[in-house]
């Protein structure tokens, strides 16, 4: 859209034109006696003609006449020049390149002001060469005469300076800050507003506090910060209409707009851009009336309507080229060639890109260069010319990397996504598909304090950016991070509004990347601050060379520099490029050999509960499965694209997280797909449990939870997972003394909800040494919240005790393995590296519970090299089984379900797969003693559903494969 831009209207800084007064009566008196045909009273003298014409003209130009006004002020101007009176002559000068910068008639605005500061000479009234300075600056700046106009702002702010003139003082800063903010560097023009706006307030000038407040609304909208664009917009409006600036009011009508706008609220849009639009024909301001029609062009573009949209945008380019404004006229002509783009007429739409493109790179136009490219690729997108439009997407990120546009930012990074999607090259499209999401997610941010209508609509347009990186993604196999792209879809991640352990592992603005994708985000953000760097020097020496001309050593610095930002330019396109060679397609971390599994069948003889290990290869078109038993090996082979089997796969876990939502139509179908072809094998070797071996995404699965319409999986067999880490099958141990250390975090920390519930499951657990207990299901001791540090772990791994239970916050991070970690009770952090070291023996322990989120969680970086979870880490540390979790667990529910689990080891003597399918057979029936722990305890919030709700049957709370399906046993399943 075409913003109003910053206000740089300047009020007449030379000494005003007198009271009402005898002598003006007289004046008007002889005036309506001459139209009558009267002439009795002498001829009106030069002063006051001067007063007459003066008084009104501001009186036009306050109201936004602004040819009115100019027609006043050139009678004024005949008559001061009549009389000999320089210094009016001046003013008035002034005063009409006020007039022709309203209407956007800027060279005449800037021969004006050259004229009043000759006029002035050397001497004149200082107010009046001040105004002068900035109205030559303003043409300069409206000109997109960037450099050009710094040293006349600079000598009037000295001018103001030094006359002590808080009004000239605040328009002069204000008016530095608007052409700071046009090149691009927002945080020096905020600094600059800022400024200007105290100094209006301190001397109660709301004339300048009104503009100033419009400009910063500006500046908000182009940092994407909108709430407080609303603020300043809105409060700049209250100020223009209690003084009655109706030209002023416009502006800031048309800004609301785009604001709007920005926001997907087209309404309110459309409505504000129609009365900015009525305001400027009132007053004859054509600029703001092609700035106002190409906004609602836009506006009915957003709606769908190009047809409209075009006609909208002709009228404004008709005004933008009487008007000889070279950035208006850009800016439409682009407007344009989108249009063509959508309505398919590509020749066309790609002439008026090129024009609109030449002209911004005339002008000097960073973030117009970005959108035009930007534009450009989409066209060669189009036509399947991927090559070329990579080059314009790598250029409109070049040169936003100087803008710092965050909205030209998410659609470059997103384009480039889509054009590596068609050019197989499924990493890049994903790397840049989050950097895109990055973008968004700071821009949301910053939209904390709207009503959340607004924060939903903002938000509108980008959804598609979510869903195409996570579809990227589960095609890719990549579900945990997928899951995180679809959480940052909501405004509380799934995590938080679940009473789960796992809150606070990622944070709205949050996009996870990989070691590789941190990479190659930092190498880009380095040519970042190169390129602001040379863009800052490089405009300072331009200036000074407009200014008082460069010495011979400033002339050879800025050819270098010129030369510097050229090859950095290319350095960086070529750093992308090489980005495309460095990335491998997805190595496949699933490959096994099935024939080495022959070797298994003698030892699974020897297992008392007829076991048979299940193996699972996911292949890019099917699936191969493999059934090894003592006594023979079946092999399957079931079709199936990879890229359906992880959608599948991915639409499962959505709804296994969410307690108010039926998985079972899901479970259904993969059952189906992975245990019907094998059912009747299974049957007939009499299996009781399954040893299965998991690949891709399948890793990610609860098959205890797959259902067959009857009865879930886990009600059938004894479950456990056959990992690489644990090398061999599980053997018989020696028969050793339960004993149990519990360590457990409570309290809430930064980030971390309290898990209220730990302390009771502890409790329950434990049967601690040193004191009468008479609760705990085990004897052993307790290490709860401040006790449980970093020390006290290493130490109990030490001490051999069979079984660990860890009961805290884990936060898993995918792809990235030094930031996943458990949290400490002391509220310190352990992360997987860390637990690699020798300080943290694991081979002692028989069985390590994961009472924690996500502990069974793995990933890929983004060269498909297995990350392990914990569990996987402390197997391959010699702990001999694991019972670990696939998503967060609930609080509550868990200390029922562990406290279970040791029961039913330590007074049935189940081996741990089967008393672990009791507990979850327990949940699923509601046959234990659930009494205070119904709906209303679980914390869990109604969701969001497509329909397909479950409700649990009466007296069974913990039906939901939410509370027991994540629970999963790895290796020593005895």
């Amino acid at each position: 859209m075409t913003m109003n831009r910053p206000d740089s209207h300047l009020r007449r800084g030379c000494r005003s034109f007198g009271r009402l007064d005898v002598r003006m009566i007289v004046m008007m008196v002889a005036a309506l006696l001459s139209m009558a045909g009267c002439c009795l009273l002498p001829p009106v003298s030069v002063e006051d003609a001067i007063e007459l014409y003066g008084r009104r003209g501001h009186s036009a130009y306050n109201e936004g006449r602004y040819l009115d006004a100019a027609a006043a002020w050139q009678k004024g101007l005949d008559a001061a020049r009549q009389g000999r009176r320089s210094a009016d002559a001046a003013r008035f000068l002034v005063n009409l390149s006020q007039a022709s910068e309203g209407v956007g008639r800027y060279a005449a605005a800037l021969d004006q002001a050259s004229a009043a500061l000759e006029l002035l000479g050397e001497g004149g009234d200082p107010a009046t060469r001040c105004s002068a300075l900035m109205q030559k600056g303003l043409a300069y700046r409206r000109m997109a005469r960037y450099a050009a106009a710094r040293p006349y702002f600079d000598r009037a702010l000295v001018i103001a300076h030094r006359r002590k003139d808080p009004h000239l003082e605040s328009e002069s800063l204000r008016n530095i800050a608007a052409l700071l903010q046009d090149q691009g560097q927002l945080e020096a023009a905020l600094k600059y507003y800022e400024d200007a706006l105290a100094h209006a307030r301190a001397h109660g000038d709301e004339t300048s506090e009104a503009r100033s407040l419009n400009n910063l609304g500006t500046l908000f909208d182009d940092q994407a910060e909108y709430p407080k664009a609303l603020a300043r917009h809105q409060a700049s409006l209250v100020l223009r209409r209690k003084i009655g600036d109706r030209a002023g009011e416009g502006k800031v009508l048309g800004n609301i707009c785009i604001t709007y706008a920005n926001l997907n609220q087209l309404a309110p849009a459309m409505a504000h851009c129609k009365a900015a639009l009525e305001v400027a024909r009132n007053i004859g301001d054509r600029q703001r009336e092609a700035n106002h029609l190409n906004n609602i062009g836009t506006i009915y573009r957003k709606l769908n309507q190009p047809r409209k949209a075009l006609r909208y945008y002709r009228r404004a380019l008709k005004i933008k080229q009487d008007l000889s404004d070279p950035a208006g006229e850009a800016g439409t002509l682009n407007n344009i060639g989108e249009i063509y783009w959508h309505l398919g007429k590509l020749d066309a739409a790609e002439e008026h890109l090129e024009r609109s493109l030449t002209i911004k790179a005339a002008i000097g136009d960073d973030a117009g260069q970005s959108a035009s490219h930007q534009n450009l690729a989409l066209l060669h997108t189009r036509r399947g010319a991927y090559t070329k439009a990579k080059s314009h997407y790598m250029k409109a990120i070049f040169f936003n990397n100087r803008a710092s546009r965050p909205e030209l930012t998410w659609r470059a990074y997103d384009g480039l996504s889509y054009v590596y999607e068609s050019l197989s090259k499924p990493d890049l499209a994903i790397l840049y598909g989050k950097q895109a999401l990055r973008s968004i997610q700071e821009t949301r941010g910053r939209l904390g304090s709207l009503k959340k209508s607004l924060r939903q609509s903002y938000l509108s347009d980008k959804v598609r950016v979510y869903r195409h990186v996570a579809d990227l993604l589960i095609r890719e196999g990549r579900l945990p991070e997928a899951q995180q792209v679809v959480s940052l879809l909501k405004e509380e991640e799934y995590w938080h509004y679940l009473d789960t352990r796992g809150a606070g592992e990622a944070s709205v603005d949050d996009v996870v990347a990989t070691i590789t994708e941190q990479h190659s985000i930092e190498e880009i953000n380095a040519f970042d601050g190169e390129l602001g760097r040379l863009g800052y020097e490089i405009e300072q020496l331009e200036t000074r060379q407009r200014r008082d001309g460069l010495s011979e050593v400033e002339r050879q610095r800025l050819s270098q520099l010129y030369d510097t930002a050229d090859k950095v330019q290319q350095v960086f396109e070529a750093y992308l490029l090489k980005l495309e060679s460095g990335y491998k397609n997805k190595v496949e971390f699933g490959e096994k050999d099935l024939h080495s599994l022959a070797s298994l069948q003698g030892d699974l003889g020897e297992f008392e509960a007829r076991t048979v290990v299940v193996t699972f290869l996911v292949l890019e078109d099917n699936i191969s499965i493999l059934i090894t038993s003592p006594a023979v090996q079946i092999a399957y082979r079931i079709p199936i694209d990879e890229a359906e089997l992880n959608r599948r796969v991915f639409d499962f876990k959505q709804r296994l997280v969410l307690a108010d939502l039926d998985p079972r139509p899901q479970a259904r179908a993969l059952y189906d797909l992975l245990i019907s072809p094998i059912e009747k094998n299974l049957i007939a070797l009499d299996v009781e449990t399954l040893m299965i071996s998991l690949d891709g995404t399948l890793r990610y699965l609860p098959f205890a939870a797959l259902f067959d319409g009857e009865h879930y999986l886990t009600e059938y067999y004894n479950l456990a997972l056959f990992t690489p880490a644990a090398k061999t099958l599980p053997g018989e141990t020696e028969p050793r003394e339960l004993r149990i250390a519990g360590l457990g975090m409570s309290h809430a920390v930064e980030g971390f909800s309290r898990l209220p519930a730990v302390e009771e499951e502890l409790d329950l657990i434990v049967r601690e040494d040193d004191n009468d207990d008479p609760r705990g299901v085990l004897p052993g001791r307790i290490l709860l919240n401040r006790n449980f540090t970093a020390e006290s772990l290493s130490e109990i791994l030490g001490q051999g005790y069979p079984i660990i239970h860890l009961a805290s916050h884990f936060s898993f991070r995918p792809g990235i393995v030094k930031d996943s970690f458990v949290l400490l009770g002391d509220g310190n952090r352990l992360t997987l590296s860390d637990l690699e070291s020798r300080r943290y023996p694991f081979k002692f322990i028989e069985l390590l519970t994961l009472s924690a989120c996500d502990t069974a969680v793995g990933g890929e970086d983004a060269q498909g090299r297995e990350i392990e979870s914990f569990a996987t880490l402390a197997q391959k540390r010699g702990a001999g089984a694991i019972l670990a979790t696939l998503w967060p667990v609930a609080d509550a529910s868990t200390g029922i379900f562990m406290s279970l689990f040791y029961q039913m080891r330590n007074e049935l003597r189940l081996s741990k797969a089967e008393a672990l399918r009791e507990v979850q057979s327990i949940f699923i029936s509601g046959t234990h003693d659930a009494e205070g722990m119904g709906p209303e305890h679980r914390g869990i919030r109604e969701a969001d559903g497509d329909g397909g709700g479950f409700t649990p049957p009466p007296g069974v709370p913990f039906a939901h494969p939410f509370y027991w399906a994540p629970f999963i046993l790895m290796g020593n399943f005895l």
